[in-house]
This record gives C-alpha cells, structure tokens and sequence, in this order.
C-alpha cells in the first residue's frame, strides 16, 4: 500500500486524531505499508522503517527510533528536530572541546577523537535556562525571539557566530534583545566530521 502524504490536507484536529489511528489501521493486516510525509512526527509515531531522502537520494535506512537516536549524518540529524537541532564549530584538541563562541568540556568517557575542528549538534531540549546537573556547559547569548506554545517556552540566541535555540518545560522571563544564560549537558551531544558525517 503506497500513501503520499495522505493527511496533508486535512485541519489540524482532524489530522492528529487520525495519526494515532493509523497504527491500529495498519497492525495485523498483512501489507506493507509505504508512506512518504515531510512530517517526522508522523514517521515517529508509525515506527517502523524509516528511509531519509535528501535532493532524491536515501542518506539513511533503519528503525525509526534508531534513526533518531543515532544520525549517521547532520542531515538526519535536522530531520528529527523540531525546533531546528543546535550545530556549533568545536576545536578538540587532547580531548578537550572548544566550543566557538565560549564554552569548554573534556570529551565523554569512551569517545576518543583526533585533534581538529568538528561540528557538534545538541537537541533544543537539551539546552535548558536552568543547570540541572554540575556538568552542564554554560552558554550566554542575546536572546533573539521567544515562542510559548502551551507549557513550553522557547528562546533563539546567538552564540557567538551561532544561532541555537533552547527548549524548556514552563514559562521563563525571556527578554528579546537581552543577554540570558543556558545549560547544555555535553552528553547529550553528538560529534560530526567538516563532511557531516557522524564521527561520535
């Protein structure tokens, strides 16, 4: 069974109720199922197999959550985050890592890396206006837009020469315009090549 994008056009209530329909539709029918959608909310919620497709080519292949969890490439790593995954320059050297803009850290227990420049990229929930354990990294930068979409509050900032976006749970007194504060956990980055292929 071949579906393109089948709730595309719906309204959005209508939309949701049937996205946690179509599991149930699809279980014990004995066909497979492909669906193609630009949603990756949807793809999480099937499960499944999921093939990523960029400029008409397949740039990864494997169980959905497993994608999610482990990108092999930046361009895998974007399509699972929304708001927009962080990607920052780092410099390692000695395994230290040098975050452009401020910020350093000592690589994680069993990541072992040359020396040289890399990318680094940290979900949005992963940075966080409050520290919540003593290994966070401290970020500073000018806050640039804030969103509140129900119990979650939003902020972009610049970091340095890059743009990162921090994504809380609860309503924080962001100032646009004004210096803030955040915390990222370095264990929760994952480490790319200049290529954008996954490295760590």
């Amino acid at each position: 069974m071949f579906l393109d994008e089948p709730l595309a056009n719906l309204d959005y209530k209508l939309r949701e109720e049937l996205r946690e329909q179509l599991p149930e539709l699809f279980a014990g029918r004995g066909a497979v199922v492909v669906y193609a959608t630009s949603e990756p909310e949807e793809a999480l919620l099937l499960g499944g197999y999921t093939a990523l497709m960029e400029d008409g080519r397949v740039t990864q292949f494997g169980p959905t959550a497993d994608i999610y969890r482990n990108p092999e490439n930046l361009a895998a790593a974007r399509v699972f985050s929304d708001p927009p995954i962080n990607v920052a320059r780092v410099t390692i050297t000695g395994g230290q890592v040098q975050l452009a803009g401020g910020g350093t850290w000592r690589l994680s227990e069993g990541i072992s890396l040359s020396d040289g420049e890399y990318k680094v990229a940290v979900r949005p929930h992963r940075v966080t206006p409050v520290r919540a354990s003593a290994d966070d990294v401290e970020l500073t930068g000018r806050v640039i837009v804030t969103e509140l979409s129900g119990s979650d509050s939003s902020a972009h900032f610049q970091h340095g020469e890059d743009a990162w976006v921090s994504l809380a749970a609860g309503v924080h007194p962001y100032q646009v315009g004004e210096d803030h504060t955040f915390y990222m956990n370095p264990a929760h980055c994952r480490y790319f090549g200049q290529d954008g292929k996954r490295v760590a």
